[in-house]
């Protein structure tokens, strides 16, 4: 009786382990998020889709996960709330899923504790949830894309295009994993292979085609704003394996491919896909390996069963061996997971305290700021925004150079009239006597305003806001009589 109440039990322990995890990083909430909220709360209000009031541009990525915010709109609820709350829900149902499919298949209550322990350890599922991000979204539904495609007796096809079709919604570098189990499904079954994409590329017209209707483009602007370098992205994936799987953990998934049976080479090319799709993208430039959430189930279900084949297959050793490799495999998430949430309350703290007082202090003396970090001041100040990072401006997204390092010209930023510019700098920035900028540390597109005559003559610096390690607000106003000439 016991062993079944434990049986029972795994899964939801496994998901109860995403969810704390979750909860010790609940304060933190990732700038982009707020660009989410002020969209839906423009939407709702305003009947515009854009950054601010009145403004028409795709700077949300994931247009599905506007639907959290916009219900939290419409309930008159904290919107940003609902969307963590939604992201961590969905994290751990990913987790509850995983644990009680492999407990169902060979290795039953082995391979079940390993794949939820694999999962609980790796942080990035419970903090991603809670980031404000579509990720704990996208990741339940690649979870339940690849379970439809390996169900048995046969693939579960209206699941399967379902999900797939809501993952255009949500995520476009993961179209090269979801094209790789439509394929398997077609391969292995040709009539649910059919149905299954039929439904998933209807449903990623319908995105391609409002996409091409209203913005006169197939792809969001992110990806003009963001696209970064291979070397970038090699270098992403690489770092974000090692600090998964502390690089041991990847080599017992290759093992877990080969000893799989007909499914294990499966997820095994499908955790590959997803890994050179994030790399060929460029990568990320957010803490957490955040593109590669959505494949840790497939990595916790290949390493739990290479971990279960050396248990069985190396005699009396066996054991043993494999719990060292686990422990090996650890050794990187649990160093992750002992560090990180409280980096991210601190992180967390330091909005509350420095960003909203910032904030605040835009909302009464700014008219419209131009500034890298539209996010969380863009959405608590209410104020009018330019967009100088390029993720909400069309414009300057297709402007020539990279993430954070648009060719920025003095006519486009003087169009916008901005009369407060908000640049950051690593190192606390040189001011002159007379509120004249004399040194910045900031990303290229900032140390480009910085630079330019019309700044440099008509703007003074009113505040120096240290907002965190290695991370200084500076402030900057236009004098009076050029904003009276504007």
């Amino acid at each position: 009786m016991k062993s079944e109440y434990f049986k029972y039990a795994v899964p939801w322990l496994a998901a109860a382990g995403v969810l704390l995890v979750g909860a010790l990083s609940w304060p933190y909430t990732v700038d982009d998020a707020f660009i989410v909220a002020s969209y839906a709360r423009n939407l709702w209000q305003h009947g515009s889709y854009g950054i601010n009031p009145g403004q028409h541009s795709d700077g949300v990525t994931g247009p599905l996960w506007l639907l959290p915010f916009l219900l939290g709109e419409a309930l008159g609820l904290d919107s940003v709330a609902l969307g963590k709350i939604a992201g961590l829900l969905c994290s751990a149902a990913a987790a509850w899923l995983v644990v009680v499919r492999m407990r169902a298949r060979s290795g039953g209550r082995l391979s079940g504790a390993l794949s939820g322990l694999l999962l609980v350890t790796s942080p990035s599922l419970g903090t991603w949830g809670v980031g404000g991000l579509q990720t704990g979204a996208a990741t339940l539904l690649l979870t339940i894309a690849w379970l439809a495609a390996t169900e048995r007796p046969g693939p579960r096809a209206v699941t399967l295009g379902t999900a797939i079709g809501a993952l255009a919604w949500l995520r476009p570098e993961m179209a090269p994993v979801a094209a790789w189990l439509l394929w398997v499904v077609l391969m292995r079954r040709r009539s649910a292979g059919l149905r299954a994409l039929g439904l998933a590329a209807a449903l990623a017209a319908l995105l391609l085609l409002l996409r091409l209707s209203f913005f006169d483009a197939l792809l969001p602007l992110s990806y003009a704003a963001k696209g970064g370098s291979l070397g970038h992205g090699l270098r992403y994936v690489l770092t974000s394996t090692l600090l998964l799987s502390t690089g041991v953990g990847l080599g017992v998934c290759v093992l877990g491919a080969i000893a799989g049976g007909r499914d294990g080479p499966v997820l095994g090319v499908a955790l590959l896909v997803h890994l050179l799709a994030v790399a060929l993208a460029g990568g990320d430039w957010m803490p957490g390996y955040r593109l590669l959430v959505p494949v840790l189930p497939l990595y916790a279900v290949l390493c739990a069963g290479g971990l279960v084949r050396l248990w069985r297959r190396r005699g009396r050793f066996g054991p043993a061996f494999s719990l060292g490799l686990l422990s090996i495999s650890l050794a990187a998430p649990l160093l992750d997971l002992a560090t990180r949430p409280e980096e991210l309350r601190k992180a967390a703290e330091s909005q509350r305290v420095h960003g909203e007082a910032l904030a605040v202090w835009l909302r009464e003396h700014a008219g419209t700021v131009a500034l890298v970090d539209i996010g969380y001041l863009g959405y608590r100040s209410g104020v009018r925004v330019v967009d100088l990072g390029a993720l909400t401006d069309p414009e300057l997204a297709a402007a020539p150079g990279g993430h954070l390092d648009k060719r920025v010209s003095a006519a486009w930023l003087r169009a916008r009239g901005p009369d407060t510019l908000v640049l950051h700098s690593a190192r606390p920035p040189r001011v002159g006597p007379g509120g004249e900028l004399l040194e910045l540390d900031g990303y290229p597109v900032e140390r480009r305003v910085a630079a330019m005559a019309w700044v440099r003559r008509e703007f003074r610096v009113v505040e120096v806001v240290p907002y965190a390690p290695g991370y200084h607000y500076l402030v900057m106003r236009i004098s009076s009589a050029a904003s009276e000439s504007q």
